[in-house]
């Protein structure tokens, strides 16, 4: 026996350019009906005379949000609370915002196309094809991950300045000669179209209001930065506290990405492997946990660089830390091993939850050994246990002639937790 479902009090509308006389009547009279009604002020100046006690939409977001849910109580008690936010509310929109909040049993959601459909109309593109981004509100390295060669992005902006710093980002990372074709007011009365390179873009020529469609197109000597595991070290600022590439590649190997978790990179040094994991995996988190300042700063700047700027830094001790984090699907342990810490990490892991520790230490290894063991002995069906070294080498001149120079072996523990422990002693 289910629950009756609670009282659809509030309404998520999505609206163009167009404003309130692009919205269908039916969706129209729900504006009239309204109690309460939030909107962008752009938005406002262009409606009818409305029952509904209004509200501008501004910034900052929280603080929008925080209005929306103190009328949470006048609404289940039959206040209609109407939002009206630009496109599709569930595309990097308010009302992807609010499911996060709210039981969508409390919500009707009526959208309307979205920035990247009508772009992608304008243009020929194929969604299906296209790396859609907003950096609206939010930081314009989050482009860096998607720009590769041949790619096409549609992006979200703030404003005209948007326009003018992502012109220099591609520039700077050797994409100057990409396409860009700037939007403006689409579906209004105002709508226009501007295009250019990244390389020829007239500083200050955009309207504030705009989304921006980019070709990548790479010059001769661009990086090439893929979403894979292992990027070539050179990609990363660090001080020697590097997992190195190809160590990394099989680490993430083991870590597993997916889309949608939650990662600690514990002892995160440059932060190489949290932030590929984020890479990788759409939509994931890493918390990095460092407790070196300057090796901290070395993770943001990777971060920013690297397109993962929302990954989350933690300076200080991992075992004072780690019962502040949420819980984790995949955990490294690169620095801080301790039979105790490790112990205490797995008892937190969920069912399926991956955990890879890498040593390069006499002190290191003694520790893996005995944790190997005890593993050993009190799980011996545990399938998903691995226990390996991984060893590479660097060519290196020697006088006029060449040889292989070996790094240091890493020592790797990996494993994924089953149920299959429960059963292991019968």
């Amino acid at each position: 026996m289910t629950s009756n479902p609670a009282k659809k009090w509030l309404t998520i509308i999505g609206i163009g350019d167009d404003g309130f006389e692009g919205l269908s009547p039916k969706v129209q009279q729900i504006c009239r009906d309204a109690d309460i009604l939030l909107a962008a002020e752009r938005h406002l100046k262009d409606m009818p005379k409305l029952k509904a006690e209004t509200h501008i939409w501004g910034s900052p977001l929280h603080a929008g949000i925080k209005k929306i849910l103190g009328w949470r109580d006048a609404g289940r008690n039959g206040c209609n609370v109407v939002i009206l936010a630009t496109g599709d509310p569930m595309h990097f929109g308010i009302g992807a915002t609010m499911a996060k909040r709210i039981s969508i049993d409390e919500m009707h959601i009526i959208p309307s196309p979205s920035a990247f459909s009508l772009a992608a109309a304008r243009l020929g593109w194929g969604l299906r094809q296209v790396k859609c981004i907003s950096v609206h509100g939010r930081s314009l390295n989050l482009i860096h991950k998607a720009v590769e060669h041949n790619n096409r992005i549609i992006a979200l902006t703030t404003n005209s300045q948007s326009i003018d710093d992502i012109a220099d980002l591609l520039a700077d990372r050797g994409f100057g000669n990409s396409k860009l074709t700037i939007l403006e007011h689409m579906g209004g009365k105002d709508e226009r179209i501007l295009n250019a390179t990244a390389n020829d873009w007239e500083v200050g020529a955009a309207a504030d209001f705009n989304s921006i469609a980019i070709e990548c197109i790479a010059d001769e000597f661009a990086p090439i930065i893929p979403n894979i595991a292992g990027l070539d070290d050179s990609h990363f600022v660090h001080d020697g506290q590097l997992t190195k590439s190809d160590i990394r590649a099989a680490t993430l190997n083991k870590l597993l990405p997916t889309p949608n978790s939650i990662m600690w990179d514990l002892g995160a040094g440059s932060g190489s492997i949290g932030i590929e994991y984020m890479r990788i995996a759409q939509g994931s988190i890493c918390h990095a946990v460092e407790k070196s300042a300057k090796r901290i700063l070395n993770i943001k700047i990777n971060a920013n660089n690297l397109g993962v700027p929302n990954l989350k830094i933690h300076e200080g001790n991992i075992e004072a830390l780690i019962d502040k984090l949420p819980q984790p699907d995949a955990v490294f342990i690169g620095g801080g091993l301790t039979p105790d810490l490790f112990n205490k990490i797995y008892d937190i892991l969920p069912i399926g939850g991956r955990l890879v520790v890498n040593v390069v230490t006499l002190e290191g290894a003694a520790n893996l050994n005995l944790i190997h063991q005890t593993f050993s002995d009190n799980f011996s069906q545990l399938r998903q246990l691995s226990y390996i070294q991984l060893s590479s080498a660097n060519l290196v001149p020697i006088g006029s002639l060449h040889a292989f120079k070996n790094n240091l072996t890493v020592t790797q523990l990996s494993l994924i937790k089953t149920k299959l422990e429960e059963n292991a002693n019968e």
